[in-house]
């Protein structure tokens, strides 16, 4: 993992410890105070860094690691909500943490949501799963709130990106 600087190319920091043996596929999640948030799925987990300067160089530092069963997104990046992340786990929760690693919601059983995009808008997720169901789910810390289901698509592998058009 490294730092580029978009001035001129040049590598601002870089670490070894962020490794994913297949593939990564959600963004890193950069949040305030210098901390980027990486997560994937195959095994790889999740971890977040502190970046620092000290002195004429930029330092990363892991604040916490957290083990797939924790939280490991496969396909897509978390959401920053107040303070707290919400996204799909590799086993199919959907999962809310902290910004210390801890969960403080999921889904439970039967709630599976696979590899399928989600979206917040107004403090609610859009979260389909791989079959096309979609849920509306209230983005609170509280805990796991399932306000309504459609199915609104057939097949399986509905792992695209939504969007939200023509609201407001």
């Amino acid at each position: 993992m490294v730092g580029v600087s978009a001035k001129d190319g040049s590598i601002l920091w870089e670490t070894t410890d962020w490794k994913i043996s297949i593939a990564t596929v959600p963004s890193p999640l950069v949040l305030e105070g210098g901390r980027i948030f990486l997560t994937g799925g195959y095994d790889a987990g999740s971890q977040m860094l502190q970046i620092t300067r000290e002195n004429e160089r930029f330092v990363p530092r892991t604040l916490f690691r957290l083990e797939p069963r924790v939280f490991g997104a496969t396909q897509h990046t978390p959401m920053l909500h107040g303070n707290h992340l919400y996204g799909v786990r590799a086993d199919g929760k959907f999962v809310c943490l902290n910004l210390e690693g801890k969960p403080v919601w999921t889904s439970g059983s039967g709630q599976q949501f696979g590899l399928g995009g989600f979206l917040m808008a107004d403090g609610l997720i859009f979260a389909m799963n791989d079959a096309g169901l979609l849920r509306l789910i209230e983005a609170a810390p509280g805990k796991y709130s399932l306000l309504a289901q459609a199915q609104v698509l057939k097949g399986r592998e509905s792992w695209g990106p939504p969007a939200l058009a023509g609201a407001g």
